[in-house]
């Protein structure tokens, strides 16, 4: 198998540790269970960057978001940024794309030949925040920004008939499904490469009144860690209550029931629509020639500790699920750490793409040794910059030490086999590895100079994002190729019955 096909399956906001291949009792995946029995499951595996543009930049690129300036989620991802999706497709992959990347900017593309849908979220620079979060007084009046969640929507947890997100990772299921089927029946026989991003779990924390119906109160997982009163957090979790506004709006417990029993729904819907196209596949006659990558783009804390969303450097926010099924290799797990970073030159290497080949800097290694049953080595970096924080917030991780920096906040240090709810800080206590982790933080981040080249980023973006809103309007949106250019269907010309066996698909055997 020298050049397989990739499948890389993204959710966004799935915190790893509700799935049972992660030890979660109460979600209902079976499709996932059925993938993690069959691959490479890392049961520590980071996202760079606990926010959804960042993150997925980073992991698009292979570097930290902050060393290609993804601050937040108006940055711009630059045209010039080479990404998985370039390589491949210059080593002669089909490169396409359905659903959510959070591309901002002109460039909708960045090395994908294909899209099949447009952006959830907006290709323009509106959600920039607003430079200014250092100043942040708890005590005055707040305005919420675009693009920031707001404790409001935990209390909209509910079974509906449809929402936005509903809709739009329906969408993406129907185009890639049928992207698969049109592979399956065309006479280009290029491997490819496709990814398929949903934007559920991501709040509002709602679902279908079957997947709702699929989880009763009783069942709900408590928080493995209960609320802790905001005046007894750390510096920074107190910031994050009032940067989402828990102080405007008191949860009651059954707000939290209802949070989670809506979160589960949509983990459920998700895994049923991954299941789609694992169909699909299976249909075609790809799956014995298919690698299948899933991933989360960040996690969520979904109430532990009281807390909400993401922007926490705690691990329900920047732990998420990663799982590798390679036909090649057997199924195993790993509990080394590695990062959504990873997946560059993972994928790269599942392409046989030499590392000569590689011209640009990447931050991320192959992970393909682990799916060998080999052992990966160093140290897993992420960060936060956003809004709700003082200044820069990074995350050395080495073992089972996860070490916590910032200029503005206390040194948070914790060992995570002995403490995997991270509850005792050992920052300042003597540990003999402290200062080591704070030379690897100090030695991979600028942080004397990032926050103001973060400002000054903002400053600039927020100016012409004002600028372009003067006068005629030009939209980076990606809009779809409409129907009529498709070649799936009728057109002038076509005989009968020979339109009709083009689109036949021969039933395939069943997977071994």
């Amino acid at each position: 198998m020298t050049k397989p096909n990739i499948v890389l399956f993204m959710v966004d906001q799935l915190t790893s540790f509700v799935l049972s291949a992660y030890g979660g009792e109460v979600c209902k995946t079976p499709n996932l269970d059925a993938l993690a029995a069959r691959g490479v499951v890392f049961e520590n595996a980071y996202c760079p960057y606990p926010l959804c543009a960042p993150s997925r930049f980073g992991m698009m690129a292979g570097r930290l978001p902050s060393r290609i300036g993804a601050y937040d989620n108006g940055a711009e991802l630059p045209a010039a940024t080479p990404t998985f999706a370039h390589y491949l497709r210059k080593q002669g992959y089909y490169t396409c794309i359905s659903g959510k990347m959070h591309f901002v900017g002109p460039d909708q593309y960045h090395g994908f030949e294909e899209r099949l849908t447009t952006e959830i979220y907006p290709a323009d620079m509106s959600w920039t925040p607003t430079p200014d979060f250092r100043d942040f007084n708890k005590d005055e009046e707040r305005a919420y920004s675009f693009g920031v969640s707001t404790i409001d929507t935990v209390r909209d947890a509910g079974p509906i008939a449809r929402s936005m997100q509903i809709d739009y990772d329906e969408d993406v299921i129907h185009h890639a499904r049928r992207e698969i089927y049109t592979r399956a029946r065309s006479d280009d026989k290029r491997p490819f490469m496709m990814t398929v991003s949903l934007t559920q779990p991501h709040d509002p924390y709602v679902t279908t009144q079957a997947y709702w119906d699929s989880y009763s109160e009783h069942e709900l997982e408590k928080p493995l860690v209960p609320h802790i009163p905001v005046e007894q957090r750390d510096a920074h979790s107190q910031s994050l209550y009032y940067h989402y506004g828990q102080d405007k709006c008191e949860l009651s417990e059954q707000d939290y029931l209802n949070a989670r029993r809506g979160y589960y729904g949509m983990v459920t819907h998700i895994d049923h629509l991954f299941g789609q196209v694992i169909q699909a596949l299976d249909d075609s006659g790809f799956t014995d020639n298919t690698v299948v990558l899933f991933s989360s783009d960040h996690g969520d804390m979904i109430g532990e500790r009281g807390m909400w969303f993401k922007k926490t450097l705690f691990n329900p926010a920047i732990q998420v699920p990663m799982i590798i099924a390679h036909p090649s290799y057997k199924a195993s797990r790993t509990s080394d750490p590695v990062s959504l970073i990873d997946i560059f030159p993972t994928l790269l290497d599942i392409a046989n793409i030499a590392p000569e080949n590689i011209v640009t800097r990447i931050d991320g290694k192959s992970l393909v040794p682990a799916l060998k049953g080999e052992p990966l080595t160093g140290l897993v970096l992420a960060e936060h910059i956003d809004g709700g924080t003082a200044a820069p917030r990074v995350c050395v991780r080495e073992h089972h030490l996860k070490l916590v920096y910032s200029r503005a906040y206390p040194t948070q240090l914790f060992d995570l086999e002995a403490d995997p709810l991270e509850l005792d800080n050992l920052s300042g206590k003597g540990h003999p590895k402290e200062q080591e982790l704070i030379e690897h933080a100090e030695n991979n981040w600028p942080l004397d100079t990032l926050l103001d080249d973060v400002i000054r980023s903002q400053t600039e973006r927020k100016l012409v994002d004002s600028a372009l809103a003067v006068g005629r309007e030009e939209f980076w949106d990606f809009v779809p190729r409409p129907l009529s250019q498709n070649t799936n269907y009728v057109r002038r010309g076509d005989a009968f019955p020979q339109v009709e066996r083009r689109g036949y698909l021969a039933l395939s055997p069943k997977p071994k």
